[in-house]
């Protein structure tokens, strides 16, 4: 399993200056096939720097995969994008 791409990101309004929320569609390829799923996440800065991820699955999607290592490899993907600087600011 391995995380292709993210696209469409967007930023969804929010006043916690220290929590942003996006939502996106995520391109996964599953052993022989690749999927489009939609997901929503948010990252949460603590108060010493450090960030906790959240990742969400829409319902809608039929992934015919065991969901953990799915989120633990898009939470890898979106940190290193965060880390980075290529997420939007909001």
């Amino acid at each position: 399993m391995k995380v292709l791409e993210l696209n469409q990101i967007v930023t969804d309004d929010n006043y916690i200056y220290y929590r942003r929320n996006y939502t996106a569609n995520a391109k996964l390829q599953m052993l022989s096939k690749t999927l489009d799923i939609k997901i929503s996440f948010t990252i949460e800065t603590g108060p010493l720097g450090d960030k906790m991820l959240y990742v969400d699955i829409d319902q809608g999607n039929d992934i015919d995969y065991p969901l953990i290592p799915v989120k633990s490899a898009l939470k890898t993907y979106i940190l290193t994008l965060d880390n980075e600087g290529k997420l939007p600011c909001g």
